[in-house]
């Protein structure tokens, strides 16, 4: 459990908070690249409590600014895009990607009050489909993070982003949670899958070691991105399981996976402290990944706003009989069965009152390695620095091994991701 302040610290995120603040050095997701068309309709974006829109200029470049016109506080969802800016639908006040104040037509001049007038504005850079941004300060920008699938084909991956009704905290710590899916994903039978697919929109097929071993024997490990989370089961009769999930911090994760099937990575972006933007990336190593297959067994099916036509008004379309014949929750698509479990948790789940057990300790370092380093942050020290060199390479691969050999030995971590030590000066 957490005391009430440092679930606080956790989990608050919008502007000023040390949280938000911490995750503002980082470079986030914010909307996909085929939402934005050249001179085209803006889209709303909320990242960490702040409302902003994208808006593709007309010769290409992508705009990420306050929502707000600074005149008298309309919206510019409601602007008009055109001749590289977005003008006011107000009093025609127009801006371009950078913020600044291109023209005021109602004023009779606008040399210096409108040289005066910026919005503040975030810079973007499109990478494998995805518009990202950085909202921290200029000079504290880092390099950009090269995750391992940026490398494949664009055909080999499928890119998806929800609308979470709930803090990102929950949605992350469920990501990390090896023991969940022995029962939220349970299928009751044997699942048909194509090659590369993990499940069926059921779930997971008894037979698979994610869901035949509650519990696990767990273990984690410090690295330089962040976390690696072990696991060892029953693989065969002579071999044990054993699994890895990397958490890369502060808020990207590489879920279990085998040899053979589709990776997936994941990040979650707090749009407040309500609510989140869930990103999955599914791909494939060495051939095109089948879109539909992958898509269906998640079972999301979204509005214009990506926000869940499944979801908790309409009971995540659980159904009893389906339950007792078909998979343990009676809900289909993984996606829909996870964000039952974290939705219904409410907004933001009061972590002083649970009651932690010997499985949850992914979820234990991932809170600590968070606290630690908001609160190192607050008294003035860097935040975690990501390194490309490891990023570039790093997947989660899991493999069956001998049952005699320990995970140390059957799974050792790659000399790359060792957390560096460094030496006390005498």
């Amino acid at each position: 459990m957490l005391t009430k302040e440092d679930n606080q610290l956790l989990t608050q995120t919008n502007p000023e908070t040390p949280m938000g603040q911490l995750f503002r050095r980082y470079w986030i997701p914010a909307l996909k690249s085929n939402e934005l068309k050249s001179d085209g309709k803006p889209q709303r974006v909320k990242l960490l409590g702040e409302d902003l829109i994208a808006f593709r200029d007309t010769e290409g470049k992508v705009g990420l600014i306050d929502e707000r016109c600074p005149h008298r506080g309309t919206s510019l969802y409601f602007g008009i895009n055109e001749g590289c800016g977005i003008r006011c639908m107000y009093h025609g006040w127009k801006f371009d990607t950078d913020g600044e104040c291109m023209e005021i037509p109602s004023e009779e001049k606008d040399g210096k009050f409108r040289q005066s007038i910026k919005l503040n504005n975030y810079p973007t850079k499109e990478v494998s489909g995805i518009v990202w941004t950085y909202m921290g300060p200029p000079e504290k920008q880092p390099p950009f993070p090269e995750f391992y699938w940026m490398g494949l084909p664009e055909e080999n991956k499928l890119v998806e982003r929800v609308w979470q009704e709930c803090n990102y905290a929950q949605v992350m710590e469920n990501d990390l949670d090896y023991v969940h899916a022995a029962f939220l994903h349970k299928a009751h039978g044997t699942q048909e899958v194509e090659e590369g697919i993990l499940s069926s929109d059921l779930g997971i097929d008894p037979d698979h070691p994610l869901v035949k071993n509650p519990p696990v024997k767990q273990a984690v490990e410090d690295t330089n991105y962040g976390k690696r989370c072990i696991a060892v089961g029953i693989g065969t009769e002579k071999e044990n399981a054993f699994m890895e999930i990397h958490y890369i911090f502060p808020f990207y994760t590489f879920p279990p996976r085998f040899g053979g099937e589709d990776g997936m990575w994941h990040a979650f972006i707090p749009r407040d402290d309500y609510s989140t933007w869930s990103w999955d990336v599914q791909f494939a190593h060495d051939r095109v990944i089948d879109v539909q297959a992958q898509h269906d067994r998640r079972g999301l099916k979204l509005d214009e706003d990506f926000k869940k036509q499944i979801n908790l008004e309409n009971e995540y379309g659980q159904d009893r009989d389906l339950q007792r014949t078909g998979n343990f929750t009676g809900i289909r698509g993984i996606a829909n069965q996870d964000h039952a479990a974290t939705e219904t948790m409410g907004p933001i789940v009061d972590r002083s009152i649970e009651h932690l057990g010997t499985s949850d300790l992914p979820v234990i370092h991932m809170r600590r390695i968070l606290l630690l380093q908001v609160k190192a942050f607050q008294e003035g020290q860097e935040p975690l620095k990501l390194e490309n060199d490891s990023l570039k390479t790093l997947y989660s691969d899991g493999l069956y091994d001998n049952n005699q050999k320990s995970w140390q030995e059957a799974f050792p971590i790659k000399e790359q991701f060792q957390k560096k030590v460094l030496e006390k000066k005498q």
